[in-house]
C-alpha cells in the first residue's frame, strides 16, 4: 500500500511538472522579426481602451472596473521603464480616435512620434477586471482579470510585440495545472490587483530590454 502510494505521488509531481513545463498558463505572447531590426528606446504609452469580453456563451459580458484600467495602465508604464525603456504617458489623447481593439490611425501615430520622438507606442484593452468577493482564503467569487496589449512601431505602424493575459482564478480541484502557480501565491485567493500584477509581469517576461 505504501509503494502504491509512493509511486501515486511521484506519478502526481510528474504530470504537474508537464503541466507546467510549456510556461505561464493563460499568458500569450507574439513577437514580429521587426522587433529586433527596430531600434526601440522611447515608448509612448497611450490610454488603455475598455473592452469588456463575453464568456463563453456569449450570455453575459464581463464587468471592467475603471480603477483596474487605470492600475494595469500605471503598472505597464513602469513595467517598460524597468526593461530600459524612456516611458510617456500620453494623456490627452482623443479617445473616440481609438477603436474597440485599441488600433490608432496612422495620423495620430505620426502626431504622437513628432510630439515626443517615441519609436513605439503601447496601446492596450482591457476585457475584465472583476474584484474576488470574500477574502484570500474563503470566496464566493473569485478575481477576474484580462487584457491585451500591443507595441506599435511609429514608421509605419506596423505591430511589432503583442501580449495577452486572461485568467479567473480557479481552485486546485478545478484546475490542478496551477499547482506550482497557487504555492508561489502563498496558497490563497488574490485580489483583483495582484491578479493583475502577476498577468503584467508575466506578459512582459517576454519583451526584450530596450536598445539604444
Amino acid at each position: 500500500m505504501k509503494q502504491l502510494i509512493k509511486w501515486g505521488s511521484i506519478f502526481l509531481l510528474l504530470s504537474l511538472l508537464v503541466y507546467t513545463g510549456c510556461g505561464p498558463k493563460y499568458v500569450s505572447t507574439t513577437s514580429s522579426h521587426r522587433l529586433d531590426e527596430t531600434r526601440v528606446a522611447k515608448v509612448a504609452v497611450i490610454p488603455f481602451v475598455v473592452s469588456p469580453e463575453g464568456d463563453q456563451k456569449g450570455m453575459r459580458s464581463a464587468k471592467v472596473e475603471p480603477a483596474g484600467v487605470l492600475l494595469i495602465h500605471g503598472m505597464f508604464v513602469r513595467g517598460v521603464t524597468a526593461l530600459g525603456y524612456s516611458a510617456i504617458p500620453i494623456e490627452d489623447i482623443d479617445m473616440e480616435t481609438l477603436d474597440s481593439q485599441g488600433t490608432i490611425p496612422q495620423d495620430i501615430i505620426k502626431s504622437i512620434s513628432d510630439r515626443t520622438g517615441a519609436d513605439a507606442i503601447l496601446t492596450g484593452i482591457v476585457t475584465r477586471f472583476e474584484e474576488r468577493e470574500g477574502g484570500p482564503v474563503g470566496i464566493r467569487k473569485p478575481a477576474s482579470v484580462g487584457f491585451e496589449v500591443k507595441l506599435i512601431g511609429t514608421v509605419d505602424g506596423a505591430i511589432l510585440w503583442s501580449g495577452r493575459y486572461a485568467e479567473t482564478q480557479k481552485s486546485l480541484l478545478e484546475d490542478l495545472s496551477m499547482f506550482f502557480t497557487f504555492m508561489q501565491r502563498g496558497w490563497k485567493w488574490l485580489a483583483a490587483e495582484e491578479l493583475a500584477r502577476y498577468g503584467v509581469d508575466e506578459v512582459l517576461r517576454n519583451l526584450p530590454e530596450a536598445r539604444r
